[in-house]
This record gives C-alpha cells, sequence and structure tokens, in this order.
C-alpha cells in the first residue's frame, strides 16, 4: 500500500457492516479492493467469504484473500475458503505461503486473473527485484498441489487430529477459542504467565509459543497450538498430558 501510495480504509475482523461501512467512504476512489486473511492466524477464525465477495459486488470492489492458513486446512477438501464458501469465480486475486501446509518452509505464491498476474510479473516492484525460489522447493510445491488435488486423507487425518485436540483440552478444563481451523488457542490472558507455561511445556518435551500484546490484543495472551496431518494420536496424547500436567503445576485447571 506504502509502494503504490493506495489510500487505506481498515475495518474491524470479519465485521461486515464496519467493511460496508468504509466500502461507503471508498465510493469516490478510483479503484476498491477487499483484502482479508481467510484464516486468522492469532484465534483460528475464517473471514465469512460469501459476505464479503457480497458486499464486493454491491460497492464494485475487488477481492483479495490471503489463504496462507487457510489453504490445504480449510474447506471440504482442504482447497480454501473460497471452497469452503463457494465463491471460486468471485474472488480475484489470492496469495498465499510454500511454508505452512504445503511445508516447503519458503516461498509463497500469488494467482488470480490473468490480466491481474500480467501485470503484477511487469508492475509489482517486491516481485521484480526479489530472487526466484529454489528449484526443489517448486517442484516439491506442484507435488503438494498434486497430493491435494487427488486425494484427502492428508486432509481429513488434520481435521481428525484438530477435532481429537480440541475435544480433550476443552474436557480437561482449558479455555479455547472457537476455531475452524488446524489453529488451537489455548488462552491463558496472562502475558507472563504464557511465557512460564511455554517454557514449562518444553520441559515436558514439548514445543509451543505463548503470544502476547502486541501480537495478541492486551489480556489475550495465549499459547497456539497448529495441528499438522504429520501428528500421530500418540503425539497428541503425549502433548494433552504435558498441557494438563503443566496446567495444574500453574492453576490454570483444577
Amino acid at each position: 500500500m506504502r509502494l503504490c501510495k493506495a489510500q487505506r480504509f481498515r475495518y474491524a475482523n470479519a465485521d461486515m457492516a464496519d467493511l460496508e461501512e468504509k466500502l461507503k467512504e471508498a465510493q469516490a476512489c478510483r479503484f476498491r479492493i477487499i483484502v482479508t486473511d481467510g484464516v486468522f492466524s492469532m484465534d483460528g477464525n475464517v473471514a465469512p467469504m460469501d459476505k464479503i465477495c457480497a458486499l464486493a459486488e454491491k460497492y464494485d470492489a475487488l477481492v483479495m484473500v490471503d489463504e496462507s492458513h487457510s489453504a490445504g486446512v480449510v474447506g471440504p477438501t482442504g482447497h480454501g475458503v473460497a471452497e469452503q464458501f463457494n465463491c471460486y469465480g468471485r474472488i480475484d486475486i489470492f496469495t498465499g505461503t510454500l511454508g505452512k501446509a504445503f511445508g516447503g518452509a519458503v516461498g509463497g505464491f500469488t494467482t488470480g486473473r490473468k490480466e491481474i498476474i500480467d501485470m503484477l510479473r511487469q508492475r509489482s516492484r517486491p516481485y521484480l527485484f526479489s530472487n526466484s525460489i529454489p528449484p526443489m522447493v517448486a517442484g516439491a510445491a506442484l507435488e503438494t498441489f498434486r497430493i491435494l488435488k487427488e486425494s484427502n486423507a492428508l486432509h481429513d487425518k488434520l481435521q481428525a487430529n484438530v477435532n481429537y485436540f480440541r475435544d480433550k483440552m476443552l474436557a480437561a478444563g482449558f479455555d479455547i477459542k472457537p476455531t475452524q481451523s488446524a489453529i488451537c488457542a489455548v488462552m491463558l490472558y496472562d502475558a507472563p504467565l504464557s511465557q512460564k507455561f511455554a517454557a514449562q511445556m518444553a520441559q515436558e518435551g514439548i514445543f509451543v509459543t505463548g503470544f502476547y500484546y502486541p501480537v495478541v490484543p492486551k489480556g489475550q495472551a495465549r499459547i497456539r497450538v497448529q495441528l499438522s496431518a504429520a501428528h500421530e494420536k500418540s503425539h497428541l496424547d503425549k502433548a494433552i498430558a504435558a498441557f494438563i500436567k503443566v496446567g495444574k503445576e500453574l492453576g490454570v485447571i483444577k
């Protein structure tokens, strides 16, 4: 936005009434584009893409969605929020990463309408002067896309892992934000507690990170757990047991 000097209107997270007000304010602008995450990375909630697309059509705006936390994860076959809300053909630009569900550790992608991609190849300054990703990363990414297209096995396993972990943690008494993705936010609310909790989890052989302000709002400190299809039930049971042990030691649960 700084590079192209566009005017910015910020709306509250997934708040469609606020988004509509901002679109009304932006009607004097020559072009409008709504930009959103598909899955919001701290809470794990999903953007209501059907409603966003409807507002875009009502107020003549483009739609861009970052599928970094949703591609390979949400939707009936893991194809992201466009699949989940049946919005194919209504979203103009998709961005994503190869470092999460697609496992490449580096690199990302932008895709969408051909005219937009052709223009970005010629005009996008961050693209023009960036180094290309290693060929083996590109090859691995293409293979993951093929796997996702041909089989639902990994996606189904991921969903089973998420449901198992969430249900066991809730049964143990932990406060977990509602999630529609592979992200489970274990709420602790206190910043020092989140750091102490993470440190003691490390001693139990479980690596987790405590998030606190300014990464999340004040008073919303948490341990963010991201489940994977690579986890077996034994891994999840070990993590849950560690959470329960540390949670009782620190007075988070009884």
